[in-house]
């Protein structure tokens, strides 16, 4: 990866919505050369997908999870499956869990819900005031 394909990137991750003629633009490259690139980028996994943000007008947190060394491969397998933001840890915890929900409530059920996962052992929860 060169530094042309760092601005790439780095202009995609502030909007995933340019279009490659403004790319070019922005970087003095024609439009089939940034198409290139990004797809030479794809296809080595650098760029694994393109997405939103939207405005969230519930509950954002973060849920740290310390879990059983005897359960990790099996625990993470199951979070990656089943949750789309989560991130390993070396240190006190293990795993965190980013959610998105529309109430106290329901983050309180997901964060009970994972209480009772065997081989969880302790949660801690964050709460994103702004």
């Amino acid at each position: 990866m060169d530094e042309i394909d760092w601005k790439i990137i780095q202009n995609l991750r502030m909007n995933s919505r340019i279009s490659n003629s403004e790319l070019g633009r922005r970087l003095n490259l024609s439009e089939g050369a940034i198409r290139k690139r990004i797809k030479i980028l794809q296809e080595k996994n650098i760029i694994k997908q393109f997405t939103i943000v939207s405005k969230n007008d519930g509950i954002e947190a973060i849920v740290f999870v310390r879990i059983d060394p005897k359960k990790s491969q099996y625990l993470k397998d199951y979070f990656i499956r089943r949750f789309e933001e989560i991130y390993e840890f070396s240190g006190r915890f293990d795993i965190a869990i980013h959610f998105h929900c529309k109430s106290i409530e329901e983050l309180n059920e997901k964060v009970d819900g994972l209480r009772e996962i065997e081989g969880i052992r302790n949660t801690d929860t964050l709460i994103r005031m702004s």
